[in-house]
């Protein structure tokens, strides 16, 4: 029993030395795996606002994507809320109308008339869709300048990439017969230089 323990133990250690020279016997290799930017992946993630941003790395974005929702989103719900009393206001005018001995607490309604109600109505109501309009396209614009970011995160801008325009005067001669007026006429233009 005792040489069967002995026999184990040996087999355990010769086992655990082996498994930690063979550790060492390996050779490292340190290779740096490089992903793709893909713009693919920036437009799904794109799908949630600023989250294609941050894949981009374009941090500053975020806080004009989220400028944009806010600014969008409170216009629609102040002009929601504007919606809504004018049309409690219109519909207590109206029944205020109809009905001899009913009378409207609503302040709106008693300092204005049904049609003038019903048009303030009307204009909180396109303000809100337009809100909303504005809301929508301010989506798709984020989706957009995140997929078009990834696009051209390898591209390359340097000292080299320039864009020149210049105003000039080009003072044209002009052959002109012996009855005519010498003189020089003066063209207007503009040069555009682009440099790669």
């Amino acid at each position: 029993m005792l040489i069967k323990n002995i026999l184990i133990g040996i087999l355990i250690f010769g086992l655990g030395f082996a498994k930690f020279s063979n550790v060492q016997g390996q050779t490292s290799t340190d290779t740096i795996i490089e992903k793709k930017h893909s713009p693919k992946k920036a437009t799904y993630l794109s799908l949630i606002p600023g989250a294609g941003q941050i894949y981009n790395k374009k941090y500053w974005k975020l806080p004009i994507v989220y400028a944009g929702f806010g600014v969008t989103g409170y216009f629609a719900l102040w002009n929601r809320n504007g919606y809504l009393e004018y049309s409690d206001a219109y519909i207590c005018k109206v029944e205020e109308e109809q009905q001899s001995g009913y009378e409207c607490d609503n302040e709106i309604a008693q300092k204005y008339s049904a049609d003038q109600i019903k048009s303030v109505r009307d204009q909180y109501r396109r303000d809100m869709e337009f809100s909303f309009i504005l809301m929508g396209l301010w989506y798709i614009l984020q989706i957009l300048d995140a997929t078009v970011d990834a696009h051209l995160y390898y591209w390359d801008v340097n000292e080299n990439l320039s864009v020149r325009v210049q105003p000039i005067i080009k003072q044209q001669v002009v052959h002109q017969a012996a009855y005519m007026s010498p003189g020089l006429p003066a063209h207007n233009g503009i040069r555009i230089s682009v440099n790669f």
